[in-house]
């Protein structure tokens, strides 16, 4: 009877999501010769030269950097996702964790365009003065695998899950359905979420478009996680400039 509800409780929280390997390089920010519309931490950007004058910056005109970026069209296919097109998340490379990020996604079409030297006309203003303060120093390479995330424990909406179904179960079944989950993955996109305090969204349903965990080469303060986030009626409409940042860290 135990298995039997276990799997039923699997069944019941189990959740579309794509885990994502990442691979230090020797690259710096300086010196990336990866493709630059390739998924990765850091690097070589894509940005359109006609764009050039919409490049992110603060508000004090300090060029924001390229931390991550995910190509769709490289990652399994995974429902209500985009299957093509570029999403980008950039970092002030003075105080990363300000309200001065920016999240852009560029379609396919745009992605033809021709592209903007990043080093020459943008990261030089600084990169030959000043040392960036970002949560990583080299360039990481990203693959990816489909699954199923079952963590999450801190997850706000995995537990209203199981509060809708808690009286079907005892503690004793949670607790083991707990024990027989893998461990939470590190960095991912969809599934659950995973916190080193708490869950820091509203009732609001949303979307993990990223999760990158503190891994080698890369931390996030006190071995923090950083997640974009977004919302329902924004994923559907491909507006992946209304997505937003968190960072949550010991």
């Amino acid at each position: 009877m135990e298995k039997r509800l276990l799997e039923e409780l699997k069944r019941l929280t189990g959740k579309e999501c794509c885990n994502i390997w990442l691979t230090e390089t020797a690259y710096s920010i300086e010196n990336d010769e990866t493709p630059i519309a390739t998924s990765k931490i850091l690097g070589s950007a894509f940005f359109p030269a006609d764009m050039e004058k919409k490049y992110p910056r603060t508000t004090d005109g300090v060029p924001l950097v390229m931390f991550a970026q995910i190509n769709f069209s490289q990652i399994p296919e995974m429902q209500g996702l985009p299957k093509e097109g570029l999403l980008q998340i950039y970092l002030n490379p003075f105080n990363w964790n300000d309200d001065k990020y920016k999240i852009l996604y560029f379609t396919e079409e745009e992605l033809k365009k021709e592209p903007l030297d990043i080093y020459e006309k943008i990261l030089s203003e600084w990169l030959d003065e000043n040392e960036h303060y970002l949560p990583a120093r080299n360039v990481h390479t990203m693959t990816f695998e489909k699954s199923v995330s079952y963590s999450g424990a801190d997850d706000r909406f995995y537990q209203h899950i199981l509060s809708e179904i808690r009286e079907r179960y005892s503690a004793e079944i949670e607790e083991e359905y707990a024990k027989t989950m893998p461990p939470a993955f590190e960095c991912r996109i969809g599934g659950y979420s995973d916190f080193t305090q708490y869950d820091p969204r509203d009732n609001t349903p949303s979307y993990q478009l990223l999760q990158i965990d503190s891994v080698e080469g890369i931390n996030f303060y006190d071995c923090g996680i950083m997640h974009i986030f977004i919302d329902k009626e924004s994923l559907d409409a491909k507006e992946m400039e209304n997505a937003f940042m968190t960072v949550d860290f010991y």
